[in-house]
C-alpha cells in the first residue's frame, strides 16, 4: 500500500488558534518503558526492568523498540507540493503536449496523489501530505452551509475532491484537514527478473524455434549430415548433431529455472505491496516451494497470482517438453534394418516433420509466455530495497509494525492452524516493512475463500525427504538404471527405433524429481544448522533457496555444508545425464559388444567385422562407451546420493515446514533476538551479517524464554532453554494441568 489517510477536524472557532495544529482527543496510550533501555541488552536488564517487559509483552505491547510504527520523514502542503511541481515541469509539460494525445484535464485527486508517491519515490522517504483547501472562492456568510455547491461531507479526500469541478472553489463552514502519508515505493528485483534478461530469454525462445523451422526446411532438400561411418566425421560436426542440440536444449531449461525460482520466491512481496495489501492467504502464507511443480501453475492461478502461472509453465515447458522434443525431432535414415544389412550405406541426419513442429510451437509458446512475464513484471514495483535472504530477512521486515503480535501461540502450530488464525487479517508491505492493512473490512466471504484449498501437509518434514515419496524415488532411479543396459544390448532395443524420446523423458523425469530433493535440502539447511545449536550469525543471513543453478554446490562448498554441495552437484549432473542418455536414442548396443563376444576367429577377419557393426549408426566405439559409462556412473551417482540425504536428513527437526513467511514469523515472534533488528529493515545481506557478527551472539533452534517469559518453540539467540525433539512439547509438560491425560 503506497499510503495512509489520516482526517483530523477542528471547529470554526478553533481555527485562529494554533491553525496548524490538528486537534486529537485525548486517548490512553500504553507506554513503553522499556525503550529508555535502548538499545536493548538482556545482560544489563535487572530482574524488574526483565519483569517489566514480560508484563508489556504479555498484554500485548512491544517492546525495546519492536512495533515502533511509521513516522513520516517529511510533512508537506498540498499547496507547496503543486507549487514546487508546477515550476519544476513547466517545461517538461509544454514539450509533453505537443508530443502526447493525454487528456490535460486529469482530475486534481489523480494530480496529487502521483505528484505525492513521485514525491515520496524520489526522496525514498515516509511523506505526510497535508492537503489543503481552497481559499479563493468568495463564500455567502447569508448561508451557514457556506457555498452553496460546496461538499456536504465534513472529511474530504482525494476522491471526494476530484468528485467536483475544478471549477467550483470547496469551501465550507467548518474547515477539514485531510493528511494522507504516502510510502517509498522500492523496486528492486534481481537479474533473472529484469528487463534485459526477460528480453533475452525472448529472443533466445524465438531464434531457436525459428532455427529449427530452418533445420527443417533444410533437411527436407538434403540430409543435414551425411556419412558412411561416424569415425569418418570431423570431431566438429560430429559434436553438432550429436551432443549440442541437447545441450542447447538443457541450458535453455536451465535459463528459465533461474527465472522461475525467484518470481516463485518473491510473489508474496509483490502481494504484499499493492495498494490494500494482500490477504494473508494470498501472501504471507502462500508456499509455492514445497508445492509440486506440475500442479504450481495452477494453485497459483486459484491465488490470480498470474506471474507464477505463467513463470512455471513456460519453466515446465523449457525443462521436460523441449529436450524431449529435441530428441524426439533428430532421425538417422535408412531405417535400422537397411543399416544392419548394409553397414557401409550412406547415412543422414534429417528432422522429423511433426517432432520438429512441436518442438518449434513450444519454443515460440515460451517467447510469448516470455513477453507476458516481462509485461506483468515491469508494470508493478516488488516493494523491495534488498534481496530478503533467510530468518534475518524476514526478522528485518518484522520489526517495525504489530504483526508479531498476530502469531501469539502459534509457535507448534500447523499451517492450517495459522491459515485459520491469519485467514481474516491482510497485510502490506510498508516502507521495507511487514504490517497489518486495517483499512479493508473483510467480509465473511473473503475470510473463508481458500478453507477449501488449504489442505497443507501436516507433516513437519518435506515430501522428498521422507520414506513415502524417498524410496519410491531411489528404486526409480535404480530401475532406470537397469533399463539402460536392457534396451541398448537386448531385442528390446527395438523401443528406441520406434520411441526415439522414451529414454530421454525417463531422464528428464528423474532430473524434475531431483530438483524437488535440492529444493527440500536448500530450504531445511539454515534451520537444520540452527537445530545444531550455538550457530553463527550466518545462519541467520543464509539463503540457499536464493542461490542459483551451478553457483550452489561452490557455495555451499566453500561454506562447508558438504551435503548441500553434493546435492546441488547431483542437479548438475541430473542435466549432464540428459545429454547423455539422449545419445542412445538411435544407437544398438549390440553393435559394439557383438565383435567383442566372438572368440576362435582371426585379428582381421575379427576387426573387420567389428568395424562392420559399429558403423552402422551413428555412434562411434569412444562415444558410445564413454556416454554409456557416463551415464551408468552418474545414476548410481544420483541414487548414493539421494540415500545418503534420505539418511542424514530423516528425522524431522521443526514443527512444521518453513516454507512461508507466515511460517518463520511464528518461529521468532517471541524471540529476544529481535531486538538486534529494530531499524534494519533497510540493510542489504551483507549489511546485516556485518551488523549481527559485530554484535557477536550465537542462535539456535529448539525452546526458550520469549519476551513475554513463557516458553516458546522457535529461533532464538543463545542459551536457549533446551532443542527441539519432534512430537514433544515443552511448554505443556511445564503446564500438566492442559494436558489431556485420557488419551494416553
Amino acid at each position: 500500500m503506497a499510503y495512509q489517510k489520516k482526517f483530523y477536524d477542528k471547529t470554526a472557532s478553533e481555527e485562529t488558534e494554533h491553525e496548524d495544529a490538528p486537534m486529537v482527543s485525548p486517548v490512553a496510550i500504553p507506554f513503553d518503558l522499556s525503550l529508555f533501555y535502548e538499545p536493548m541488552n538482556n545482560s544489563t536488564l535487572t530482574p524488574a526492568m526483565r519483569e517489566q517487559i514480560n508484563r508489556q509483552e504479555a498484554a500485548g505491547i512491544l517492546t525495546g523498540g519492536l512495533g515502533a510504527g511509521f513516522t513520516p520523514d517529511t510533512t508537506i502542503t498540498s499547496t507547496d507540493l503543486m507549487a514546487e511541481s508546477s515550476q519544476s515541469s513547466t517545461t517538461t509539460s509544454r514539450l509533453s503536449r505537443r508530443l502526447t494525445l493525454r487528456n490535460a484535464r486529469l482530475s486534481r485527486a489523480l494530480t496529487l496523489k502521483d505528484l505525492a508517491q513521485n514525491e515520496a519515490n524520489r526522496r525514498g522517504e515516509v511523506i505526510e501530505v497535508i492537503v489543503q483547501e481552497p481559499i479563493s472562492a468568495p463564500m455567502d456568510i447569508s448561508s451557514f452551509a457556506g457555498h452553496t455547491i460546496g461538499t456536504p461531507h465534513p472529511n474530504f479526500d482525494f476522491k471526494s475532491m476530484d468528485s467536483l469541478p475544478l471549477s467550483i472553489n470547496k469551501k465550507g463552514t467548518f474547515k477539514s484537514t485531510n493528511i494522507e502519508v504516502f510510502y517509498p515505493q522500492a523496486d528492486w528485483k534481481p537479474l533473472s527478473m529484469r528487463a534485459p534478461y526477460l528480453t533475452a530469454l525472448i529472443i533466445i525462445s524465438i531464434v531457436l524455434g525459428a532455427a529449427e523451422e530452418y533445420l527443417y526446411q533444410k533437411s527436407l532438400k538434403k540430409p543435414l549430415y551425411s556419412f558412411t561411418s561416424p569415425s569418418l566425421m570431423k570431431t566438429w560436426d560430429y559434436f553438432c548433431f550429436k551432443y549440442l542440440p541437447t545441450l542447447v536444449a538443457v541450458t535453455f531449461g536451465v535459463l528459465w529455472q533461474i527465472t522461475d525460482f525467484e518470481v516463485k520466491r518473491l510473489e508474496a512481496y509483490y502481494q504484499l505491496s499493492r495498494e490494500g495489501g494482500a490477504l494473508a492467504a494470498e501472501s504471507i502464507n502462500v508456499d509455492y516451494i514445497t508445492f509440486f511443480n506440475v500442479l504450481r501453475p495452477f494453485r497459483a492461478l486459484l491465488f490470480k497470482h498470474y506471474a507464477v502461472a505463467v513463470s512455471s509453465i513456460a519453466t515446465l515447458m523449457a525443462v521436460s517438453l523441449v529436450p524431449t522434443l529435441q530428441s524426439a525431432s533428430m532421425i538417422l535414415i535408412p531405417s535400422r534394418a537397411e543399416r544392419k544389412a548394409n553397414p557401409g550405406v550412406m547415412k543422414g541426419i534429417v528432422i522429423s516433420g511433426p517432432w520438429s513442429r512441436l518442438l518449434s510451437l513450444t519454443l515460440w509458446l515460451c517467447a510469448i509466455f516470455g513477453c507476458i512475464l516481462l509485461w506483468q513484471l515491469e508494470r508493478r514495483p516488488s516493494g523491495l530495497v534488498a534481496d530478503v535472504k533467510g530468518v534475518a530477512g524476514i526478522a528485518a521486515m518484522a520489526n517495525r509494525s504489530h504483526i508479531l503480535m498476530d502469531f501469539k501461540d502459534m509457535d507448534t502450530a500447523t499451517p492450517d492452524m495459522i491459515h485459520q488464525k491469519l485467514k481474516a487479517h491482510r497485510y502490506t508491505l510498508r516502507n521495507s516493512s511487514l504490517a497489518p492493512e486495517d483499512s479493508i473490512i473483510l467480509t465473511q466471504a473473503d475470510k473463508d475463500k481458500y478453507d477449501s484449498h488449504q489442505h497443507h501437509d501436516e507433516n513437519p518434514h518435506p515430501l522428498f525427504l521422507r520414506p513415502i515419496a524417498g524410496i519410491p524415488f531411489v528404486i526409480g532411479m535404480f530401475l532406470f538404471t537397469i533399463l539402460i543396459p536392457i534396451i541398448l544390448f537386448t531385442p528390446a532395443n527395438i523401443i528406441t527405433d520406434k520411441a526415439p524420446w522414451l529414454l530421454t523423458l525417463g531422464a528428464v523425469s528423474i532430473k524434475l524429481s531431483w530438483g524437488s530433493l535440492e529444493t527440500a535440502i536448500r530450504m531445511i539447511e539454515p534451520f537444520y544448522i540452527l537445530s545444531l545449536r550455538h550457530a553463527s550469525p550466518t545462519a541467520l543471513t543464509l539463503d540457499y533457496t536464493a542461490m542459483a543453478f551451478g553457483w550452489l554446490p561452490i557455495r555451499a562448498f566453500l561454506n562447508g555444508h558438504y551435503l548441500v554441495a553434493t546435492v546441488g552437484l547431483g542437479s548438475v549432473l541430473a542435466e549432464i545425464l540428459t545429454v547423455c542418455v539422449t545419445s542412445f536414442s538411435t544407437v544398438t548396443g549390440t553393435d559394439f559388444t557383438s565383435a567383442l563376444s566372438r572368440s576362435g576367429t582371426s585379428k582381421s577377419h575379427h576387426l573387420s567385422n567389428s568395424t562392420s557393426t559399429i558403423t552402422s549408426g551413428e555412434e562411434t566405439y569412444i562415444s558410445f562407451w564413454a556416454s554409456f559409462f557416463l551415464a551408468l556412473f552418474i545414476l548410481l551417482s544420483l541414487t548414493i546420493i539421494s540415500i545418503i540425504s534420505y539418511t542424514r536428513r530423516r528425522h524431522a527437526f521443526l514443527p512444521r515446514q518453513p516454507s512461508s513467511i507466515a511460517s518463520i514469523l511464528a518461529f521468532i515472534y517471541q524471540s529476544k533476538m529481535l531486538y538486534d533488528f529494530v531499524g534494519t529493515e533497510k540493510l542489504n545481506n551483507r549489511e546485516m551479517e556485518e551488523r549481527l557478527v559485530g554484535i557477536g551472539k550465537s542462535y539456535g533452534l529448539g525452546w526458550f524464554k520469549g519476551r513475554d517469559g513463557e516458553m516458546h518453540c522457535g529461533v532464538d539467540e543463545e542459551e536457549l532453554s533446551g532443542g527441539y525433539l519432534h512430537g514433544r512439547d515443552k511448554k505443556a509438560e511445564g503446564l500438566p494441568w492442559t494436558s489431556n491425560w485420557q488419551d494416553y
